[in-house]
């Protein structure tokens, strides 16, 4: 190479790195997005596994969901600019170590968090848990040794873990209103759960995901089935394997992590009808009548706050009217009457 080239050659790479300088960062997928392709790509490959291909295939495939995934981020950089975070969630109630994903994947202990935005991720320890007020309707619950992203005001990603949902919260329950049906989907590397009017539970292992309805439907879109799992299933998917679906009653072992998660709640001015009907949407458990006992409920009303989990607080606040009861586990009701 003679002089001139070289000289133009060192001249081309300096005006190439200043403009690389002057070049946003390429936007990175969402992990939903990321995890869509990786599923698209996961099941083609295991179509061609099951006919036995060779190992040369497996490797091509493997590069192509790389490739994929490259191109995905690329043409990121064509679509509209990043939206940016918005509110989609109150804390209700939080307990134990709650962490906040960083932006170097870091995680940083908060104790003073209080909404919950767009594109934030929260890692639960053990023996932690959370309660919060969705923003469109609804009283949304994280277990213990829980990592999950909120990508949208209608949608979060559910990486590891367990969380709640229930579209119908008791009106006791003033910061959760009722709503939540126009589209909250919980997104996972399994497949997509969205909601149909119900309480259900959504729980992510290294193998499965597993969907719980306590009431109402949820219909799930996974990788290589669509169910729509209804009142008392509890519906396991795994690999390519057709759902196994389970009986599971509203007040079985599963369900009993909600409680420890229930947020305060407001009596004031409330009947004990309402309280009982509270009960009823946080532990599964039936309320039935005896003789005068519901007209009683229903005229007797209630003062201050409950800070405390379900039945305890059925204890307490029961002993202040002229109603006693008993709650049948086996039944899975609360039998109430009236003892004047």
């Amino acid at each position: 190479m003679n002089e001139f080239d070289q000289s133009t050659s060192v001249q081309s790479d300096d005006a190439l790195e200043q403009l690389l300088k002057h070049a946003s960062p390429r936007p990175t997928p969402s992990p939903s997005d990321e995890a869509a392709v990786r599923r698209a790509v996961r099941a083609e490959w295991r179509q061609v596994s099951g006919r036995h291909q060779s190992r040369r295939r497996f490797l091509n495939y493997a590069i192509a969901a790389t490739v994929l995934i490259g191109v995905f981020s690329m043409f990121s950089v064509f679509r509209m600019p990043v939206v940016e975070a918005v509110q989609v969630a109150t804390i209700d109630k939080s307990f134990g170590s709650i962490y906040l994903l960083g932006e170097k994947s870091e995680l940083r202990e908060t104790d003073d968090l209080s909404d919950v935005f767009s594109g934030q991720t929260i890692v639960t320890d053990a023996k932690a848990g959370m309660a919060l007020a969705w923003g469109s309707g609804g009283s949304l619950r994280v277990d213990e040794n829980t990592r999950l992203e909120f990508t949208t005001d209608k949608s979060v990603y559910l990486k590891s873990g367990r969380l709640y949902f229930d579209s119908e919260p008791s009106v006791m329950m003033a910061s959760a209103k009722a709503g939540g049906s126009d589209g909250f989907v919980v997104i996972t590397d399994y497949g997509e759960v969205a909601h149909v009017g119900t309480q259900f539970m959504t729980r992510v292992d290294a193998d499965n995901l597993t969907v719980s309805v306590r009431e109402g439907q949820v219909d799930v879109d996974s990788a290589y089935q669509r169910y729509v799992a209804t009142s008392g299933q509890q519906v396991t998917f795994s690999g390519r394997q057709q759902p196994t679906v389970l009986s599971l009653g509203a007040h079985a072992q599963e369900w009993r992590w909600v409680t420890r998660t229930s947020p305060p709640a407001d009596v004031d001015g409330k009947s004990i009808y309402e309280f009982l009907h509270w009960v009823h949407r946080e532990t599964g458990l039936e309320t039935r009548f005896d003789g005068q006992a519901e007209q009683v409920a229903r005229n007797a009303l209630l003062k201050g706050t409950i800070n405390a989990e379900p039945l305890d607080a059925l204890q307490r606040w029961m002993a202040t009217t002229t109603l006693e009861y008993d709650v049948n586990e086996s039944e899975g009701v609360i039998y109430v009457r009236d003892n004047r």
